[in-house]
């Protein structure tokens, strides 16, 4: 049974009873991500998660490290484009304490300018290891080629620069702007009375103040074609091929993820099959669709030698092709829906996850989506429509991106224009 209630602070809570469990997972999320940053805070959402756990009002670095210990379970936090968030799995009679952690860490934090200079030197780290990470830096460059300027371009992490020279009051500024109750969801799943949940939620959240809530900024991908290249020296060359795809809660959402399982979503995917084990062209090679508020992109990756690098291209091309003109076949239509359902179910299994799904959808949506209403939808998809929306996205403009040694070279080779080298 999920229930919801807004707390006197504006905090709003959701919660769903799993009375068969021995555990808890509690989770805030909070709307601050680098989607929400402009182009002079990129970063600091980030930066924020990784102070908090540098101090709080009554707690320091090491008596929150302890604390996490105590609890046994898992005490971790994560910031994506659209969402910072911070989350605790223990068992059932450590969730009242795991709450007033979750609560020190996020509304009663102490930036101290000595734990700021420490942690912005772990961020440049950070930063400096997905520069050694082509994959993560081709999907950098891939968001670039898709959105251009606008926010969804943006790195979580932030730039070197940037994150050199923000100061400890930015960062502050920052947080009071994002980190109101108004603006967050606490979501919790597993067991415990409700409310008694609420009691506890009142108790730890006590004297956190705030009525300001964060809107997403309008995002749209680019028209037309565009090619986008870096040049680094790695022993493969890392590609990425990007369409518009479908925002959040777009009726095709459901279509498209059975579409991206069928071309390149695991063994048996058509991606998989003729790339590498076909013409064993790659190691690596999978699609994913990527849900944003108003937009979506659908994301095509691969890594292979520079010298295959357009031979593999070339076969991606024809895959997308041959889907957007004649869709999916009834045997991988339904492997890929049954393939769906089943990773699915038993993702619902957890805990974790279904705590996760909860607080994310009432964050960014205002709503809940049930599991029952996800697989409904799931199960009402009919080729016809995953056909259609291959021809929709598939049918569409690419955008390109590459990284890789002399990868501009092998593209120019085979006539293949470049709009930008990073």
């Amino acid at each position: 049974m999920i229930q919801t209630l807004v707390l006197d602070n504006g905090l709003r809570l959701v919660a769903e009873r799993l009375p068969y469990l021995r555990s808890a997972s509690a989770g805030l999320f909070l709307k601050a991500g680098s989607m929400l940053e402009t182009p002079g805070e990129n970063g600091l959402s980030h930066f924020i998660e990784h102070m908090a756990f540098k101090g709080t009002q009554g707690k320091n670095a090491r008596q929150i490290a302890e604390e996490i210990d105590l609890l046994g379970g898992n005490v971790n936090a994560g910031t994506s484009k659209v969402a910072t968030s911070y989350y605790a799995r223990t068992t059932d009679k450590d969730l009242r304490r795991s709450l007033q952690l979750l609560a020190d860490l996020t509304a009663r934090p102490a930036v101290k300018a000595e734990d700021f200079e420490k942690e912005r030197q772990v961020v440049l780290e950070e930063i400096a290891m997905e520069a050694d990470t082509p994959e993560d830096l081709v999907f950098n460059l891939s968001h670039r080629a898709v959105f251009g300027e606008q926010s969804l371009s943006r790195t979580i992490l932030g730039g070197r620069d940037a994150i050199s020279g923000y100061t400890v009051q930015e960062l502050t500024r920052f947080m009071t702007r994002f980190y109101q109750p108004a603006n967050a969801v606490l979501s919790v799943t597993g067991r415990f009375e409700f409310e008694r949940l609420a009691d506890w939620a009142r108790e730890a959240f006590s004297g956190w103040e705030g009525g300001q809530t964060a809107e997403y900024p309008p995002n749209a991908p680019l028209e037309g074609v565009r090619t986008l290249v870096m040049d680094k020296d790695t022993e493969q060359a890392h590609l990425c091929v990007s369409y518009p795809g479908v925002h959040s809660l777009h009726p095709d959402r459901h279509a498209l993820a059975i579409l991206s399982t069928a071309l390149g979503g695991g063994v048996s995917s058509r991606l998989f099959q003729r790339v590498r084990e076909e013409r064993g062209l790659v190691y690596n090679i999978y699609s994913m669709p990527a849900f944003y508020p108003a937009c979506g992109e659908f994301i095509i990756y691969a890594a292979c030698a520079p010298g295959k690098l357009v031979q593999v291209l070339d076969l991606v091309r024809q895959e997308t092709d041959d889907l957007a003109r004649h869709g999916l076949q009834e045997k991988e239509f339904e492997q890929a829906r049954a393939q769906m359902e089943t990773g699915f179910v038993l993702g619902m299994e957890s805990a974790y996850q279904r705590m996760s799904s909860l607080g994310m959808n009432l964050l960014m949506h205002e709503k809940i989506v049930t599991p029952r209403e996800t697989l409904r939808k799931m199960r009402a998809v009919s080729r016809a429509d995953a056909g259609r929306v291959a021809r929709d996205i598939l049918g569409g403009d690419a955008k390109y991106a590459f990284v890789g040694r002399q990868v501009a070279k092998h593209l120019k080779k085979k006539g293949i224009a470049i709009d930008g080298q990073a």
